[in-house]
């Protein structure tokens, strides 16, 4: 793309963005969907990313269910091993066999175990009660909701490249 469609496409597909993100805000709300953060923290991972939009996507996606899972066992493990290595070693080896998968497995598989990871894992635990309580709506939340909210957004970018080219291609004309 030269300069002028790049800034068209930018411009439009911003546009379409806001609408969409608009869209599923007010359907979030007519719902009472909870838990809504799962959908928007993947969308925000996604376009803070390099790289790819659609590799962006996976990583997201694989990366956000492995920092789910990887809190359900922490909490599992915090849970069985506290009573008997008590609070600070039950606590701290779970924790530390979870970001050690993040953090030092990561060059090994990158699209798994990410930031993106580490990002669910950290906000999970701001409510762990909500998260044992309500752990199928969480993933399906996630899994489904960002699925689609992000699936939509990759989409997006087709026709706002193609409206772009087109306005460009007719003020040039």
């Amino acid at each position: 793309m030269n300069e002028a469609v790049t800034k068209r496409f930018l411009l439009y597909f911003r546009l379409m963005l806001l609408a969409w993100i608009l869209i599923a805000n007010a359907i979030i709300h007519v719902t009472g969907m909870e838990y809504s953060w799962l959908i928007f923290l993947s969308n925000i991972m996604m376009f803070t990313l390099e790289g790819d939009v659609k590799d962006r996507f996976w990583t997201v996606e694989l990366g956000g269910l492995v920092g789910l899972v990887l809190t359900v066992v922490a909490l599992l493990s915090i849970t069985a091993l506290t009573p008997v290595l008590g609070g600070f070693f039950g606590f701290l080896i779970p924790l530390a066999v979870v970001l050690f998968i993040l953090i030092i497995l990561h060059p090994y598989a990158p699209k798994v175990l990410n930031n993106v990871g580490f990002a669910y894992l950290t906000v999970a635990c701001i409510d762990t009660t909500a998260l044992a309580t309500h752990l199928p709506q969480f993933f399906i939340t996630f899994i489904v909701g960002s699925v689609i909210f992000n699936g939509v957004c990759v989409l997006l970018m087709k026709p706002a490249k193609a409206l772009a080219v087109k306005s460009v291609q007719k003020e040039n004309a």
